[in-house]
């Protein structure tokens, strides 16, 4: 896999690990600021399956996430899917590639951001990060947000 550039004016590719999609739209989280610029500016597109919005919408529904988040289940999957229509690109589920995740559970990240060549896969998952000096030579960068270093 070669990452392909996108063209002068397209916006970059990136995929959002579950976690970091929490980050991003139910706790507000600083290092998510710049990210959340990007997408709503349209210089970023946020890649998702069907499978990545409905583990996502299940996350959002346990009491845990809604406690801390104060908030109830059907306004955490509203902006969710307000957040995905808007910033975000669905795409069908991707092929397994090369690169294998220790993590089984994370592998549907790894594989959609190979197969749309994306730019970034925004993560704090460990078994993801081990994968980045494997996929840098090939153009996929595997960062934490805090790592990214977005300019404004």
């Amino acid at each position: 896999m070669t990452a392909l550039a996108p063209e002068p004016g397209d916006p970059l590719r990136w995929v959002l690990d579950t976690n970091v999609v929490l980050d991003w739209l139910v706790f507000a989280d600083a290092h998510m600021r710049a990210v959340d610029a990007w997408l709503r500016d349209g210089r970023a597109r946020w890649l998702h399956t069907p499978a990545m919005l409905e583990e996502l919408l299940d996350v959002v529904s346990r009491e845990q996430v809604l406690r801390r988040a104060g908030a109830v289940a059907d306004a955490l999957a509203r902006r969710v899917l307000d957040a995905a229509g808007e910033h975000g690109l669905c795409r069908p589920e991707a092929p397994a590639c090369a690169w294998r995740c220790a993590d089984p559970d994370d592998q549907m990240f790894i594989d959609l951001a190979a197969q749309a060549r994306a730019q970034c896969l925004l993560t704090r998952d460990k078994a993801l990060l081990a994968l980045a000096p494997r996929c840098a030579g090939l153009g996929l960068r595997i960062v934490r947000p805090a790592e990214l270093g977005l300019p404004d």
